[in-house]
């Protein structure tokens, strides 16, 4: 048990530093479009939605592919792979002269990435049985946390030195979990996914589709108000100091889903996570719907906290689901496809809310939200025999 939790939170810190990596431009990829020579608030949009969609885009089409060599050649190598391709494509976020060179590094970061799709999968197989949904849930606060935590770092770092020192510092983070990985994580390679189950699992086919569709949604949903957030800080907030303002509105939800998530997978272990993924869905659909009637940046800051706590339910209940619905020989791929639909979730969110954003008002995005989370949430109702 103690190789397992320092394995766990060496993880936990590879994780966040690279959602870190690949989402601390939120707030200031606007800016730093801006920055580049586009004034256009309509092609600042479009651009900032690509550039911050195009990555998870490729993370979903490479994702089942490094699951696949994870599994065949070791984790800890995939890993290592993710985390240096990842240090040096942010190094060269700070050298870009055009939006289109922005758009093409977080093209390439998508195809080399996969960092946490394999710690995902690693830590799902080698967790005891009765702290899957404890694990999964803390290794969740990694992924969300940095990824809402890093566009804090982002706007704070951009607001008081330089949008390129936020890509110099974040591939240094990335740098360091890549040797901490390299030095401190032993992979088992007898430790095969077929040899932790001795007997065969009926797969619930139905329950599998709709965990599929019930990640696409949540990242749909997270992501979908990222790239937009800062525009919106910027016309319900009439002071100074936009980019950190727009840092900590976006952070907020990482704050309180770190202190959440943990406890919420630990609860999840001891009952039916189903009525938790119910339950924050539902939650999550009221706030989003809460977003758009904000009118100053400390009400938005209260209503993303609150839906922290909600994202904390989500994909480690997911995540536990699927390990007790497939069997093991099909853990790896079921695992690598669920990864799939999370990165066109990003994807489809970031650009789809760039583009509504650009063409209707940005309380628009977060009504399309809440009623996808209350749609989701009435499909798990209606197939609740089934699951």
């Amino acid at each position: 048990m103690e190789k397992f939790n320092k394995t766990l939170w060496i993880c936990w810190f590879g994780v966040f530093t690279t959602s870190m990596g690949l989402s601390q431009i939120a707030p200031i990829l606007p800016l730093y479009i801006k920055e580049l020579g586009h004034i256009n608030p309509n092609d600042i949009a479009f651009y900032s939605g690509l550039a911050f969609g195009v990555t998870p885009l490729g993370m979903a089409i490479f994702s089942p592919l490094w699951t696949f060599l994870g599994a065949k050649y070791g984790y800890k190598n995939m890993l290592l792979r993710a985390s240096l391709g990842m240090s040096i494509l942010t190094l060269w976020l700070s050298f870009a002269h055009s939006a289109t060179e922005v758009v093409l590094i977080r093209a390439l970061t998508g195809i080399v990435s996969g960092f946490t799709s394999a710690c995902v999968v690693f830590i799902a197989v080698i967790a005891p049985k009765e702290k899957v949904a404890y694990a999964l849930g803390t290794l969740s606060t990694a992924s969300v946390s940095g990824s809402l935590i890093g566009p804090l770092f982002g706007g704070f770092v951009a607001e008081f030195l330089s949008i390129s020192t936020v890509f110099d510092l974040i591939a240094f983070l990335i740098a360091c979990s890549f040797v901490t990985i390299y030095f401190f994580i032993h992979e088992d390679k007898k430790n095969k996914e077929i040899q932790q189950y001795t007997h065969k699992k009926k797969e619930n086919k139905t329950l599998i589709v709709i965990l599929f569709i019930t990640t696409f949604i949540i990242q749909f949903g997270t992501f979908g108000v990222m790239p937009i957030l800062s525009i919106f800080v910027e016309k319900i907030h009439q002071g100074g100091n936009l980019a950190l303002w727009a840092g900590i509105v976006v952070a907020s939800s990482g704050v309180s889903n770190l202190f959440f998530a943990p406890r919420i997978g630990s609860f999840a272990d001891k009952i039916n996570p189903v009525k938790i993924i119910f339950s924050s869905l539902i939650f999550c659909g009221i706030c989003f719907y809460l977003q758009s009637l904000a009118t100053n940046v400390y009400m938005l800051i209260f209503i993303r906290l609150l839906i922290g706590v909600a994202l904390g339910g989500l994909l480690p209940c997911v995540n536990a689901l699927l390990k007790k619905s497939v069997s093991a020989k099909n853990l790896s791929v079921i695992f690598g496809l669920n990864q799939t639909f999370q990165f066109l979730g990003n994807f489809c969110g970031a650009f789809g809310g760039g583009v509504i954003t650009a063409y209707f008002k940005i309380e628009m995005v977060f009504i399309l939200m809440c009623f996808i989370f209350i749609l989701n949430a009435l499909i798990f109702l209606l197939f609740r025999k089934h699951i």
